[in-house]
């Protein structure tokens, strides 16, 4: 299992667009993906989870990858998070 620490950058946080992204970028490997906050787990490949962890501008949240491809996939959402999403 890899566990990293990200923060949001962009502007709105995780809002409908962003929701879309990451779920799509990371539907795309096999691992399990799942952001912790609060002690709850959102899963990163669903729009739905992604929308209810609701993680703000400024705010670092763990993400927990677990699979065969969970490196590439830590890999894959670092870069997402450092593009900020496409956004400002």
């Amino acid at each position: 299992m890899v566990v990293t620490e990200l923060e949001v950058q962009n502007e709105l946080g995780f809002h409908a667009r962003v929701a879309c992204k990451i779920s799509k970028s990371i539907s795309a490997f096999g691992s399990s993906v799942h952001l912790v906050k609060n002690g709850k787990k959102y899963d990163l490949k669903s729009v739905t989870g992604v929308m209810m962890s609701a993680a703000k501008h400024g705010e670092t949240v763990t993400i927990e990858i677990e699979g065969d491809d969970e490196e590439s996939t830590a890999e894959a959402l670092k870069q997402l998070f450092a593009d900020k999403f496409g956004e400002r």
